[in-house]
C-alpha cells in the first residue's frame, strides 16, 4: 500500500498543478478561448499542436491573376496618360489608411488615415493636409510631416474622406479615398459580450 501511495504522488501531483493553475489563469484563458473562437468566426487561419485550420478565402476559386489573365486589351495611351496627369496633380503624394480594433465603445474600427509619396515621390513640398470626413461638418487639420500628416479616428461603417492637400508653393488639391472596411477581416476586432 506504501509503494503504490508514493508510485501516485507525481500524477497527483500534476492534477494538482493543472488545476491550481487553471484556476489563476482562468481569465487569461478565457480570453485566449475567446480570441480563438473570434478568429475561427472570421476566417482567420491558425495551427494547434499540429492541426491546423486555413484561412477563409474569399475570392472565386478559378480567378487568374491579372498578369496572366487570358481576357484583357491593349491601352491605346489614354490610361497611361490619366494615371501620369493625376500623379503630376497629387505631386506623387497619396492618400491611405490602416484599420484597427476600435478603443472606443459603439464603434467598429480606430482608422489612421495618412499621407505617403509614390514611387519617385516626396511629402517635402507638402505643408498641411486638411481632412474632412461629412460628420458635423468639421474639418481636421494635419500638419505633422515627418509622420506623414496622420489623423486618427473611429467608425462603426465606411465613408468617404476628402482631403485638401496644401503645397508650400499656395496651391492645394482634393483627394478623395473611400475609408472601406473590406480589409476589416484581417484586423483582430474585439467581440462584445
Amino acid at each position: 500500500m506504501n509503494a503504490a501511495f508514493w508510485s501516485a504522488v507525481p500524477a497527483l501531483a500534476w492534477v494538482s498543478f493543472l488545476s491550481v493553475t487553471t484556476f489563476v489563469f482562468r481569465a487569461d484563458i478565457r480570453e485566449i478561448v475567446r480570441s480563438l473562437r473570434m478568429r475561427v468566426q472570421r476566417g482567420a487561419a491558425f495551427r494547434v499542436a499540429g492541426v491546423e485550420i486555413g484561412a477563409v478565402v474569399a475570392l472565386p476559386s478559378h480567378l487568374e491573376k491579372t498578369q496572366v489573365a487570358k481576357t484583357f486589351k491593349s491601352d491605346d495611351g489614354r490610361r497611361r496618360t490619366d494615371r501620369e496627369v493625376e500623379y503630376a496633380r497629387c505631386r506623387r503624394a497619396m492618400l491611405v489608411h490602416k484599420l484597427l480594433p476600435s478603443s472606443e465603445e459603439g464603434e467598429l474600427y480606430d482608422i489612421l488615415i495618412y499621407v505617403i509619396p509614390a514611387f519617385r515621390g516626396s511629402l517635402a513640398g507638402l505643408q498641411r493636409v486638411e481632412y474632412y470626413y461629412g460628420w458635423k461638418e468639421r474639418i481636421f487639420v494635419a500638419a505633422d510631416r515627418s509622420r506623414g500628416f496622420p489623423v486618427l479616428t473611429a467608425a462603426y461603417g465606411p465613408f468617404l474622406c476628402s482631403a485638401e492637400f496644401f503645397f508650400n508653393d499656395s496651391t492645394s488639391v482634393v483627394m478623395h479615398r473611400y475609408i472601406d472596411f473590406e480589409m476589416g477581416n484581417c484586423v483582430v476586432a474585439p467581440i462584445a459580450g
